[in-house]
């Protein structure tokens, strides 16, 4: 088999920009090549199998409406989106976190087997403080948009102002 390989020598060299291969290696290739071009042109190229263990692996953008509660026994009606020509659904499961009332969200579903299961919803960007300043005028919040499941304030907080009279002993 040795007298089939390529032989390169020292045409790998820096500025080099041929390949010798030896007779019986090239009448090899050259029969190959034959045996292609005359075969069947209409067939298909050569086809892997998926890289995905079981095959049947799918996800799609969807929408749904109302609560959705984690690990119920009854699924969820999704829309699917970007379906042309009309509109499919499909029961889902929520094996993640229970989503409040939002009326109609966005959200991508995953096939499993014959199971479709909650991937990721939309969020609603909600402002928390994270720090506060306090100065003889006033009193300043610095805050960060997060992400929040509600849609609207669950929960507030205030702060009282006082102001005092000072007065000077004479």
């Amino acid at each position: 088999m040795a007298d089939q390989a390529a032989n390169n020598g020292g045409g790998q060299a820096a500025g080099k920009s041929f390949v010798q291969f030896s007779r019986p290696a090239a009448q090899r290739i050259a029969k190959v090549v034959r045996t292609v071009e005359a075969g069947n042109r209409s067939q298909g190229g050569v086809v892997f199998d998926h890289p995905m263990p079981g095959g049947n692996v799918s996800f799609r953008s969807a929408s749904f409406t109302g609560t959705w509660n984690i690990s119920s026994t009854t699924p969820k009606v999704v829309t699917f989106t970007y379906i042309s020509g009309g509109t499919a659904t499909a029961n889902a499961y929520n094996d993640l976190i229970s989503l409040p009332d939002a009326g109609t969200r966005a959200c991508v579903v995953g096939k499993e087997g014959t199971a479709w299961r909650l991937i990721n919803w939309q969020w609603n960007i909600a402002y928390a403080a994270t720090a506060a300043t306090l100065t003889t005028t006033s009193l300043k919040f610095t805050t960060l948009p997060v992400g929040a499941v509600a849609t609207s304030s669950t929960s507030t907080f205030s702060v009282s102002v006082v102001t005092c009279s000072t007065s000077t002993a004479s």
